[in-house]
């Protein structure tokens, strides 16, 4: 039986220095009915001159490459990807990321076997600049799919594979949390998740990741405000415990603490994880992040249109 076909979806902006290599993990996987879709948000470094002088012999054929008129930012681009897909599977890879060669074949397997609408492969290793593993986490996932998503353990781009007929689109708006977003919106949506542990994602950490920038927060606040009211009773403890946690971590400390006592509120046995209370013990202990130190500014831009509705 003939493979079923593949799209991965590669957005990239100023990506020069990782994007050849996360090209070359899609097209070596061992699942070979694939294509790849670079979407190149408008980059103004040598991304362009990199892709095709690496990979001039196969785009058109085995390579899509689409270049924004201007830049959309990540979410826009991979919706852009889809749109230009031909796959019945979307598979999303971020241009500084990378998979291990079985990752697809892996992964559609679960598809298949699972009936799943969505695949989501928890991220467990975290490499440098030079591909070095510098992190595997060990964390243990809660058996709860619900549990998962509105605490806030699932997102990344890279991790995530779903039948194109059910994608939803990412949201402009919510960046840099409209991955989490994305999966809270198909839960609600009845979609069918899948969440393997599967060690065959990469995840590469430097500085240029928006995760330590305070859009971050105020971007967090906004899919709080939108979904605060459609979080189901069960999860809305961990659901708020999360904005506490990004609250503090943020030097948003009495906001912070308003939100852990709304969490220990809806559920008090929360507080009995030693996973959540060390996590809060560090944040309060952080007198740094209470003085504004180390703290990455979000761009004006954002921060002036989003930040006034934020709060709690």
């Amino acid at each position: 039986m003939e493979e079923e076909r593949v799209s991965v979806v590669i957005p990239v902006y100023n990506g020069e220095k990782f994007i050849k290599k996360s090209i070359e993990s899609a097209l070596n996987q061992t699942y070979k009915n694939l294509e790849v879709v670079v979407i190149n948000d408008c980059s103004t470094d040598k991304t362009e001159e990199v892709i095709f002088k690496e990979f001039k012999n196969i785009i058109g054929s085995k390579i899509i490459y689409h270049k924004n008129e201007k830049n959309l930012e990540r979410a826009k681009s991979r919706n852009k990807g889809v749109e230009l897909s031909s796959g019945k599977y979307i598979f999303f890879l971020d241009a500084d990321d990378l998979w291990e060669k079985k990752y697809v074949e892996k992964v559609i397997d679960i598809f298949k076997r699972e009936d799943a609408d969505i695949v989501y492969s928890f991220p467990r290793i975290l490499v440098d600049e030079n591909d070095k593993i510098v992190r595997i986490s060990k964390k243990n996932l809660p058996k709860d799919l619900g549990e998962i998503i509105f605490s806030s353990q699932i997102g990344y781009p890279t991790a995530t594979a779903i039948k194109k007929e059910k994608f939803l689109g990412y949201i402009d708006k919510y960046i840099p949390r409209e991955d989490w977003e994305f999966f809270i919106r198909s839960y609600l949506n009845n979609l069918k998740i899948y969440i393997d542990d599967n060690k065959l994602v990469k995840i590469r950490e430097h500085t240029g990741r928006t995760s330590s920038n305070k859009c971050f927060f105020y971007s967090t606040m906004m899919v709080f405000n939108d979904y605060i009211e459609k979080v189901p009773e069960k999860y809305k403890g961990s659901f708020l415990l999360h904005m506490a946690d990004i609250s503090l971590r943020f030097g948003e400390f009495r906001k912070g603490i308003k939100f852990l006592k709304l969490a220990l509120k809806e559920k008090p046995s929360l507080i009995l994880s030693k996973r959540n209370l060390l996590s809060i013990l560090k944040r309060l202990f952080r007198i740094d992040r209470m003085l504004g130190f180390n703290i990455n500014t979000c761009p004006p831009t954002r921060e002036d249109k989003y930040a006034k509705d934020m709060y709690i």
